[in-house]
């Protein structure tokens, strides 16, 4: 809340010019709420429909020893939905060694997100701009209320070890089982269900480096 307040103002105005969208979050603040502000921008991270995270020089206020305000509702936002969170670095600014920590994990290149830098605010619009456009594209192809599960076997399916595969998939109580078939042969991977909750994107690239070997 102290500081990156052009940054913030320029993701407000950018999205002044779409009426179906409605930001929310500690700053701007369109309303009261009758809760307190931990259990408010929580929430609000867990039930936005896109969770941008602007990444400054500062780690933040902390809410416990080592967790800022910032990474729990990063958290929160990744655990309702990991495949509806937008990351942008301003890199004009020193980074405290939390925050260096904190990106480091943002950033992670198996478990991850892609983190978009810009040094001005005026770049800062046009990346969020073409970001948000392509994921509301994505979107609008999708269904609502879709568990971990669900967008896992959306992106395992959409991806391909050759261009002339073939994916199947199957979903159990306990397991996610997906074949691809190409070249004449069938190759199948298993993930099961608490493991992809818990660790969705290295699920993920472990899918992508398994395609490796079978090639």
């Amino acid at each position: 809340m102290a500081d990156m307040a052009a940054d913030r103002d320029a993701v407000v105005k950018l999205f002044s010019k779409y009426p179906f969208v409605e930001i929310v979050g500690a700053n701007p603040i369109q309303q009261s709420f009758p809760r307190n502000p931990f259990t408010n921008t929580l929430d609000l991270a867990e039930n936005c429909n896109f969770y941008i995270l602007l990444l400054g020089g500062r780690y933040g206020f902390e809410i416990r020893p080592g967790t800022s305000a910032t990474e729990a509702e990063f958290d929160r936002a990744v655990q309702s939905n990991p495949t509806k969170v937008l990351v942008f670095q301003n890199t004009s600014v020193a980074l405290e060694p939390k925050q260096q920590q904190f990106i480091k994990k943002v950033g992670d290149y198996y478990k991850g997100y892609w983190i978009s830098d810009y040094a001005f605010t005026h770049d800062l619009q046009n990346i969020v701009e073409r970001s948000f456009l392509a994921l509301l594209k994505d979107r609008a192809s999708i269904g609502h209320n879709l568990s971990y599960v669900d967008h896992f076997v959306r992106l395992a399916s959409q991806r391909r070890p050759t261009s002339d595969s073939t994916a199947y998939y199957s979903v159990t109580k306990d397991l996610v089982e997906l074949c691809y078939e190409f070249h004449g042969k069938s190759h199948i991977i298993q993930f099961s269900r608490a493991r992809i909750n818990a660790d969705f994107w290295g699920c993920i690239s472990e899918l992508e480096s398994q395609f490796v070997t079978w090639i």
